[in-house]
């Protein structure tokens, strides 16, 4: 009802039940519908963040792949060259040990024969059968040349072995050059591959894994776990997974009791929620070394490890070097 102030007619309105409660049903779909599009926005925002750290995981590992093909194909190269090599050197040592053989062959044929003549000249003239050796030898080595004279440029298979000899003695030390960056390649291989880490950091099994989880210690969200925890009994050594140098060693924020350990070749492992520590940092540690103990310090629901490995200053997923126990 409408009441003006001057003496004008009142005018009244009617407004059926049906249009109030109509317009209260959509305000309250309206309020809803605009909640459920901001918690679908805040969802979305979540997921994209963690779409980007998983795309800079990948990224980290697709590196790491494609290092790991680099250095297999360098090996393989070094391969075929010495392959190659051992192939040669196999063949002309064959080549002229067959020769050396039929020559000498030869050689001692044409000695057997000449005493004989040698015996016929003697008793021709009535003299006793004495062989002449000095002259049988000048008449086989003359034999021997002239046999195998023009083979090779070199007159002869003498001529032809030191020509091989000197084809190997300027091959020999390119290769022995060769052999050197093999040996120092295998010794940076080897290196590399006592910085990985390989073993298990704690005796236990995995309570949560690396990648996207729910919060532990909350009711609602997720976040991006760079680690896996290990569960364990409180106190338990925890080991280094590969030798290397201890950079830190002290409390820090949510991990509490933390050991970083630098490994060299982008290597870097963390044990985190310590309950002690059993080195100290500049000290260099062995893999299998206790450097610490189980505990629950930080934040933390209970006693775990938790452990990291970094490559190349990037979190990768631990589990794929947990190869040993």
């Amino acid at each position: 009802m409408i009441v003006p102030h001057s003496e004008e007619a009142t005018y009244s309105l009617r407004v059926p039940l049906y249009l109030v409660q109509a317009a209260v049903v959509l305000l309250v779909l309206g309020v809803t519908g605009f909640c459920v599009l901001g918690y679908s926005y805040l969802k979305a925002a979540a997921e994209a963040r963690e779409a980007e750290t998983l795309r800079q995981l990948s990224r980290a590992q697709q590196e790491e792949i494609d290092a790991l093909a680099i250095e297999t194909q360098k090996m393989m190269e070094q391969i075929y060259i010495i392959d190659d090599l051992v192939e040669l050197v196999t063949e002309r040592l064959e080549l002229d040990k067959g020769e050396l053989e039929d020559a000498v062959q030869n050689q001692s044929a044409e000695s057997n024969s000449a005493p004989a003549s040698v015996y016929s000249n003697h008793a021709f003239n009535g003299s006793s059968p004495t062989v002449n050796h000095a002259g049988v030898m000048a008449d086989s080595l003359r034999a021997y040349d002239s046999r195998y004279s023009g083979k090779t440029s070199s007159g002869g298979v003498l001529g032809r072995a030191v020509g091989n000899l000197a084809v190997l003695q300027s091959i020999v030390p390119d290769q022995v050059e060769m052999l050197d960056a093999v040996g120092d390649y295998v010794v940076d291989y080897m290196d590399r591959a006592e910085a990985k880490p390989s073993i298990w950091p704690a005796r236990g099994r995995i309570a949560s894994g690396f990648g996207v989880r729910r919060i532990p210690y909350s009711s609602s969200g997720y976040q991006f776990h760079t680690g896996v925890d290990i569960l364990g009994s409180h106190g338990s050594s925890i080991w280094a997974t590969a030798s290397g140098e201890v950079v830190f060693a002290s409390y820090r924020g949510s991990f509490g009791n933390l050991v970083i350990i630098k490994h060299g070749y982008g290597y870097e492992t963390h044990y985190a929620h310590l309950s002690g520590f059993a080195v100290s940092v500049g000290e260099e540690v062995e893999k299998g070394q206790t450097i610490g103990y189980m505990g629950a310090t930080g934040r933390t629901t209970g006693t775990h490890l938790h452990y990291e490995v970094h490559r190349n200053g990037s979190p990768v997923n631990p589990s794929n070097y947990l190869k040993e126990r």
